[in-house]
C-alpha cells in the first residue's frame, strides 16, 4: 500500500472518529436533562411512598452525611454502606418523620440503593428500592412488597436475617436462594436506622 492510500485511510478514520465523538456528545447533552428529571421524579415518588403522611421534604443533614462516613460503625457487610441523602418529612409545618437514602455495596451483582422512611417514634414506615440489579427470580424478589414489608411497622435497633423463619420483630426472613441480597437490603436499612439514631435524634450508639 502506497503512502497516499495510507494517508487517505488514516484521514477517513480520523474524520469518522471526530464525527462519532461529536454525535455521542450531542446525544449525551440531549438526554442528560431528561434523565436527571426522571431520576429526581423517581426519588420523589420513593420519598412519598416511604412517608405517606408527608406533604413536603427538606434536605437538612448535609454535614451529618459527611460525618457519617466515619461515624457509622455498625456491621454493614464486607463493603459497607453510604448515606447519600437525608431529609426531614413535613405535613404542613409539622415534622412527621425522616427519609434516608442509602447505598449498600454488598449486593450479589453490585450496589443496591434504597430509601427508608422512619417516623418521629423511630418506627419504619417504608422501604423502597431506587436501584437494584440482582438475579431474576432470586435476588430481584427483594423488590416485592412481601419482602420489603417485613421491615415496616417495626421499631428496633437493627435487623438480622434468618433462614429458619422470623420469630422476633428484628428478624427478617431471607429470600429463598438469595441470602446475599437479603443481607444487603438489611445492611442498608440498618444503616438508615443508625443514621437516624446517631445524627438525627442524637442518641449515639
Amino acid at each position: 500500500m502506497n503512502s497516499k492510500a495510507i494517508f487517505k485511510d488514516t484521514l477517513i478514520l480520523f474524520i469518522i472518529t471526530i464525527v462519532s465523538g461529536c454525535l455521542l456528545g450531542y446525544v449525551y447533552d440531549l438526554t442528560k436533562e431528561p434523565i436527571a428529571v426522571q431520576q429526581e421524579e423517581t426519588k420523589m415518588q420513593a420519598y412519598s411512598q416511604v412517608m405517606k403522611t408527608a406533604t413536603d421534604f427538606k434536605e437538612e443533614y448535609k454535614q451529618q452525611i459527611k460525618d457519617s462516613v466515619k461515624g457509622l460503625t455498625g456491621d454493614y457487610g464486607s463493603n459497607g454502606i453510604e448515606i447519600t441523602n437525608a431529609l426531614t418529612a413535613y405535613n404542613e409545618k409539622e415534622v412527621v418523620g425522616y427519609v434516608i437514602q442509602v447505598i449498600d455495596k454488598d449486593g450479589f451483582n453490585g450496589d443496591i440503593e434504597i430509601t427508608v422512611g422512619i417516623d418521629t417514634d423511630g418506627i419504619i414506615t417504608g422501604v423502597e428500592i431506587l436501584s437494584i440489579d440482582e438475579t431474576v427470580g432470586l435476588g430481584m424478589n427483594a423488590t416485592k412488597e412481601e419482602f420489603r414489608n417485613q421491615y415496616i411497622g417495626k421499631s428496633v435497633d437493627s435487623f438480622v436475617v434468618t433462614k429458619t423463619g422470623s420469630k422476633e420483630d428484628n428478624e427478617i426472613d431471607a429470600l429463598s436462594g438469595a441470602t446475599i441480597t437479603s443481607n444487603a437490603m438489611t445492611y442498608g436499612v440498618n444503616g438508615a436506622l443508625d443514621f437516624y439514631h446517631v445524627y438525627i435524634i442524637g442518641e449515639g450508639r
